[in-house]
């Protein structure tokens, strides 16, 4: 989408911290619009598209099961992975580069596991310097306070 065609008309556009769910939250720097496309949460700006996928643990899987598993189903093109745990949560994410008819498609896979389920989060830009951008997106996903 060009920065002439935004904001998008009929889409809400949502900007700071915002709840992705009962358990996650995300903080979004800027205006971003919002919907629901196949059962995924999509944010996105001109150049700039988030797409969300909230999981249960139905297995009662351990953090580490989960993201043993996730790292065995993760693209063997991957680069740039990184891991953390803090605050009871686990993160990895990897970054991409894909081909397709239109050129080159960078983006950033991630996921962010609690007790409960997991979030995943790609990120897709245009410009491979937001990646940078991406990362703070991805790395801004916390679980919400509980009620």
């Amino acid at each position: 989408m060009s920065e002439k065609n935004w904001p998008p008309p009929g889409f809400p556009l949502v900007q700071g911290d915002h709840a992705l769910t009962a358990t996650w939250s995300i903080h979004l720097p800027e205006p971003f619009a919002r919907r629901v496309e196949d059962g995924s949460l999509v944010l996105w700006r001109p150049g700039l598209t988030i797409w969300l996928a909230a999981w249960g643990n139905d297995n009662n899987e351990t953090q580490v099961e989960r993201l043993a598993w996730i790292k065995d189903k993760a693209s063997a093109a991957r680069f740039d992975a990184r891991g953390s745990c803090a605050d009871g949560v686990t993160r990895f994410s990897y970054r991409l580069r894909d081909e397709n008819e239109a050129g080159p498609i960078e983006s950033l896979s991630a996921y962010i596991i609690g007790d409960d389920g997991h979030l995943q989060v790609s990120v897709y830009f245009d410009d491979p310097a937001d990646s940078v951008k991406a990362q703070q997106l991805v790395d801004s996903v916390a679980v919400r306070p509980k009620a």
